[in-house]
């Protein structure tokens, strides 16, 4: 019998970091306050944390594979400062209209598509019904739904820390 593992899938743009927009450097990626405390309390818990995250700018030429992975690894090196672990990264970097050459593509990937929490899903064996999603747009909630995972819209009265609290006191 296999062990499930349980997971929160969380956007980027507007839940760990302001949405500034198509971010291309470390200088303008701000990482909102007890993002890192958040991920913490959910790795105390056994949660595994995977990020889902549309990232269009690459697909348009906004910013190159190389600045993305700049970005996640700086993102990855902040939250390890406060002994939390981000599991996984999916990202999407094409788009149907916009994008340019190889990234003017239309994929199940592409939130509201929900490709990459299925991908997830399989990969890190994770178990559904104890698992949720935070975001905070529509394109999120139905990119959650697709994929049969409970999900929440970014609090906008709490910090992350707050609101995963108190998610996982529910359960």
């Amino acid at each position: 019998m296999k062990n499930f593992n349980k997971c929160v899938f969380l956007d980027r743009d507007g839940v760990l970091n302001e949405d500034l927009g198509y971010i291309s450097s470390i200088k303008k990626f701000k990482i909102l306050p007890y993002t890192g405390k958040a991920i913490k309390f959910l790795n105390d818990r056994g949660y595994l944390v995977i990020l889902i995250t549309n990232q269009a700018g690459v697909g348009r030429g906004l910013i190159t594979l190389k600045q993305l992975t700049s970005i996640h690894l700086y993102l990855k090196r902040i939250i390890k400062k406060n002994m939390a672990t981000i599991n996984d990264i999916y990202f999407c970097p094409f788009h149907p209209t916009h994008g340019i050459g190889k990234y003017k593509k239309n994929t199940q990937d592409r939130k509201p598509g929900s490709g990459m929490i299925k991908k997830a899903i399989k990969k890190w064996n994770i178990d559904i019904k104890n698992s949720f999603m935070i975001g905070d747009r529509k394109k999120d909630l139905l990119c959650s739904k697709g994929a049969g995972v409970k999900f929440y819209y970014k609090s906008k009265k709490k910090n992350l820390y707050q609101q995963v609290k108190e998610l996982v006191k529910r359960k």
